[in-house]
C-alpha cells in the first residue's frame, strides 16, 4: 500500500510540472490582431441624438469607442457591452479600436448622420397676468421639439430667448403698447412656422412692478420718513435714456442719516426668476449712493438690501441691483429707497434725487 501511495504522489507531482511547463510556453506574441471589426448602432427616433453602440469583433478584449464629436476621451468597452452618447444634429465618423489580450490594435471607422424630423403640431399658451397688465405668461407645446424660442417684440435688435416644454416665460414690459409676439419650435437646424400674436399691456390701476410713475390712475403714496421726502412729478431734465414725462423727486433733508422713502406695493414681488432691479437715477453729484431695499408688508425685520455707487452727475443713469442670494421664501411687497446712506441732508439741490423705472429683471 506504500507503494501505491508513493507512485500516485509521483504522477501528481510529474503532471503539475508539466502543466506549469505549458503555461510558460504559451506566445503571447502568437495572438493575432483583432479581426471583423463592426458595430451594431441604433439611432433612437425622437430627436435627442441618441445613439447606442454596440463593438463587435474577434479575438478581443477591450473596445476603445471615439464618438467623433467633441468627445475627447474614448468609452473603453468588454465584449459585448453597449454604450450610449447623445449627438448633435450632424454628420460624425465613429472609431472602434479593437484591442488583443497582447496590446495589438486594429481600428475600424464607421459614418454617423444625425437628423432631426422638422417640429410639428406647435401650441402656444399666451396669457397677461392678472395682477401686473404689464406682464405676458408664455408656454408651448410641439412634437419633434427640442426648445422653443419667443421673441417678445420689444426691441427690434432682440435676442431670442429660449426655453423648453413645461416651463413658463414671463416677460414685463416697459412701456404700454402693442407688440408682435413670436415663438418658434426648433429641432437641431429645423425650425418650425412661428407662432404669432399681437398683444396689448396697458398699466394697471395697481401698484406693481414696474414702477415708472406715469399712470394718473395710480396713487404713488410714498411713505416718508426720517428727513426723506419724495412725491411724484413732471420730469425735469427729459434727456438721454429717460425722456418720460413723470418722475419720482427725492429731497433729503435734515433728520436721520437713513431719512428716505418707502412705496407699498399692491402684491408681494416675484423674485423666482427675475433677480435684479433696474433703476434709472438723476444725481446732482457723481458719488453718491442709492440704497435699494425691500421689505415684508407687515414685518420690516424680513428684508433684503442692496447699495449701488453713482458714477454720473446730471444725467440719467441706469442702476443695477443684484439680488441672487435673496431668499425666494420670504413675501416682499415694500420697496425702500435711501440715498447717501450714513449722510444727513441738508434739502440743498445737492442732496435732490430723481428716480425712475424700477424694473425687476434676469
Amino acid at each position: 500500500m506504500k507503494k501505491i501511495k508513493i507512485l500516485i504522489s509521483l504522477f501528481v507531482l510529474t503532471f503539475l510540472i508539466g502543466c506549469s511547463k505549458t503555461n510558460e510556453d504559451i506566445n503571447l506574441d502568437a495572438i493575432a490582431a483583432p479581426t471583423n471589426i463592426s458595430a451594431k448602432i441604433s439611432i433612437a427616433p425622437d430627436n435627442t441624438g441618441t445613439v447606442t453602440i454596440i463593438p463587435i469583433g474577434e479575438g478581443i478584449s477591450q473596445f476603445e469607442v471615439y464618438y467623433g464629436d467633441s468627445t475627447v476621451q474614448p468609452a473603453l468597452l468588454g465584449a459585448g457591452v453597449p454604450t450610449v452618447h447623445r449627438y448633435n444634429e450632424g454628420n460624425y465618423t465613429l472609431k472602434i479600436v479593437g484591442i488583443t489580450l497582447n496590446g495589438k490594435r486594429t481600428e475600424r471607422t464607421f459614418p454617423i448622420a444625425i437628423s432631426f424630423f422638422p417640429p410639428t403640431n406647435l401650441a402656444v399658451n399666451l396669457t397677461i397676468s392678472s395682477l401686473n397688465t404689464m406682464e405676458i405668461n408664455v408656454t408651448a407645446t410641439a412634437d419633434f421639439q427640442t426648445n422653443f424660442k419667443i421673441y417678445y417684440g420689444e426691441n427690434p435688435n432682440e435676442v431670442p430667448e429660449t426655453f423648453l416644454e413645461g416651463e413658463t416665460k414671463t416677460h414685463v414690459y416697459t412701456n404700454p403698447g402693442t407688440y408682435q409676439v413670436r415663438v418658434f419650435a426648433v429641432s437641431g437646424s429645423a425650425q418650425s412656422a412661428p407662432f404669432t400674436r399681437m398683444v396689448t399691456v396697458t398699466r394697471s390701476v395697481l401698484l406693481l412692478l414696474p414702477v415708472d410713475f406715469e399712470s394718473s390712475s395710480i396713487n404713488y403714496s410714498f411713505l416718508n420718513f426720517d428727513g426723506g421726502n419724495s412725491t411724484r412729478v413732471a420730469n425735469p431734465f427729459p434727456s438721454g435714456i429717460n425722456t418720460s414725462p413723470f418722475v419720482a423727486k427725492m429731497i433729503k433733508g435734515p433728520g436721520q442719516v437713513w431719512g428716505g422713502s418707502l412705496l407699498s406695493l399692491s402684491s408681494p414681488m416675484d423674485f423666482s426668476v427675475n433677480k435684479k432691479f433696474k433703476v434709472k437715477v438723476y444725481s446732482p453729484r457723481a458719488g453718491a449712493k442709492l440704497l435699494l431695499k425691500v421689505e415684508n408688508l407687515t414685518n420690516s425685520g424680513i428684508n433684503f438690501e442692496r447699495e449701488v455707487t453713482i458714477t454720473t452727475a446730471n444725467a440719467w443713469q441706469q442702476l443695477t441691483f443684484d439680488y441672487t442670494p435673496i431668499s425666494t421664501t420670504n413675501l416682499y411687497q415694500k420697496l425702500v429707497f435711501i440715498f447717501d446712506l450714513g449722510t444727513q441732508g441738508d434739502a440743498s439741490a445737492n442732496y435732490t434725487f430723481y428716480f425712475d423705472d424700477v424694473i425687476l429683471t434676469n
